[in-house]
């Protein structure tokens, strides 16, 4: 038996959450939810309380999951700090998780005919522009973020799975589902757990795709 801390603060709201994995299997044994705004200031007391939920110490923990994007800056920015520097502290390795694929997974889960096919998962990156994950099983063919007009245009005709309402729209037959989060991403933390598919805690950065505005301007007064 191990335990698997999960961490997911890239959307609106975040949460986390520990699993039990036994085999082949995991189970979410306590989780917490946290509010957008207040991700900050409660993760670390929601932490507190999944472990004390659980009856497990940190220093019990096999490995730490984290959803590391893309999706809020602010948000993927305290997760993956979180998730680094405890990974750090209780010397476990560390398993990166993309949000795209978090999405993804939920049309191939209940799919029986997805697992030959492209898969694209959208999420509403703001502006007018989607993050676009490609992914045919569990392989990733490519990740981007892409004007809204041009990601209708590549659609193409695999199925495009949505979490949101203005995506929905956009894409009439789109393959709607809930929201994701760590529940979600368990299935793929502990295949990435089993393999060993760890990330590098020093070098893992966060999964944004958008480039920052800060870097754009830096970029146009270098090219200036």
């Amino acid at each position: 038996m191990a335990w698997l801390l999960l961490l997911d603060t890239c959307g609106e709201g975040g949460g986390v959450g520990l699993a039990c994995v036994d085999g082949a299997t995991a189970a979410l044994v306590a989780e917490r939810s946290l509010p957008g705004r207040e991700t900050q200031e409660r993760l670390m007391g929601a932490l507190d309380e999944v472990f004390a939920e659980a009856g497990v110490r940190g220093s019990e923990l096999d490995g730490i999951a984290v959803v590391h994007g893309p999706g809020s800056f602010t948000g993927v920015r305290i997760g993956l700090a979180a998730a680094k520097g405890l990974a750090e502290a209780l010397d476990v390795p560390l398993i990166a998780v993309s949000r795209l694929e978090s999405l993804a997974s939920q049309f191939v889960g209940q799919s029986s005919d997805a697992a030959g096919e492209t898969v694209q998962a959208w999420l509403d990156a703001g502006r007018g522009d989607v993050f676009v994950g490609r992914y045919r099983g569990a392989v990733c063919e490519e990740e981007v973020m892409l004007p809204g007009g041009a990601a209708v245009a590549g659609a193409g005709d695999g199925p495009v799975v949505v979490m949101e309402d203005r995506l929905a729209e956009l894409v009439p037959g789109a393959v709607r589902v809930n929201a994701v989060g760590v529940r979600e991403a368990m299935g793929i933390a502990l295949r990435k757990f089993l393999a060993g598919e760890f990330a590098d805690t020093a070098l893992l950065d966060a999964n944004y795709l958008r480039v920052p505005d800060a870097e754009l301007a830096l970029r146009a007064r270098q090219c200036a």
